[in-house]
């Protein structure tokens, strides 16, 4: 506002200055003036004055916001890179809790199996360590972990979960915002009821240039802590690449998570 003030009375000082200044030069009579002419002249300085100094100002003002609004997009780009960096670390605090249970178990009934339960373990969080610092990763890459991933929940859950992943070499070479995957068959394991009789049926299937997760329904009857925080996550993860967001489809008895597959 100050500065608004400030141009407005320079602009009316200059103006004035100069309209006095011509009506006082000896001039032939032709363009001879009187003193209404002379105040009127001032008059439409004082309006032009007004006009120039709302315009500049309006530019000024214009200038400013588009500034803020960059400043604000660095800011929101920022706390989805933190967001990111912390879906990349995260891994459901009970995974940790229930693995180490089911190996307990498997170390007194079958050592093979607990040794081969050790190493994808070590593989899962070694994945997480290694790509902490990645937005996207080959999507080869994010299958051979999930395979590691659901050998852990196999065999804690035996036949009740049943999983089934589409072959399809085309696709490998595209990209995914890491851990995805991981983080839609948690939820798919988190907010679902299932037992031997009736299974938690998971497909990973391919369309076009989407990676499609689906699974049958039969939702717990009390909901989880944090529902709907892993699709929040992905979406954001998504936004921030700035490229295609993921789709979803919450049927009456299957969910479904389209995820645009990236270029590099």
């Amino acid at each position: 506002m100050p500065r608004f003030i400030f141009q407005l009375l320079l602009h009316i000082l200059i103006v004035s200055t100069l309209v006095v200044l011509f009506f006082n030069i000896d001039l032939p009579q032709k363009f001879g003036y009187d003193d209404l002419l002379l105040r009127r002249a001032i008059i439409i300085g004082f309006i032009f004055s007004i006009l120039i100094t709302t315009g500049l100002t309006a530019e000024q003002l214009l200038i400013k916001w588009n500034e803020s609004k960059l400043e604000a997009s660095e800011n929101k780009k920022q706390a989805l890179q933190s967001e990111l960096n912390a879906l990349k670390l995260q891994l459901d605090p009970h995974f940790l809790f229930n693995n180490l249970s089911t190996l307990t178990s498997l170390i007194e009934e079958n050592q093979v199996t607990a040794v081969q339960y050790v190493t994808n373990l070590s593989a899962v969080y070694r994945y997480v360590l290694s790509n902490r610092n990645k937005n996207m990763i080959v999507l080869k890459t994010e299958l051979d972990f999930i395979k590691e991933y659901l050998f852990l929940y196999q065999i804690r859950y035996g036949a009740s979960i049943v999983i089934d992943i589409a072959d399809n070499v085309g696709h490998l070479n595209k990209f995914i915002a890491p851990l995805t995957l991981q983080l839609l068959i948690e939820n798919a394991i988190k907010h679902n009821s299932f037992s031997t009789a009736m299974p938690l049926l998971i497909t990973i299937s391919f369309e076009d240039q989407w990676i499609i997760v689906q699974n049958n329904k039969s939702p717990k009857f009390t909901k989880e802590p944090g529902e709907g925080i892993g699709l929040a996550h992905i979406y954001h993860s998504y936004k921030l690449l700035g490229d295609m967001l993921p789709v979803v489809h919450d049927l009456e008895t299957t969910f479904e998570v389209r995820i645009p597959l990236l270029n590099n």
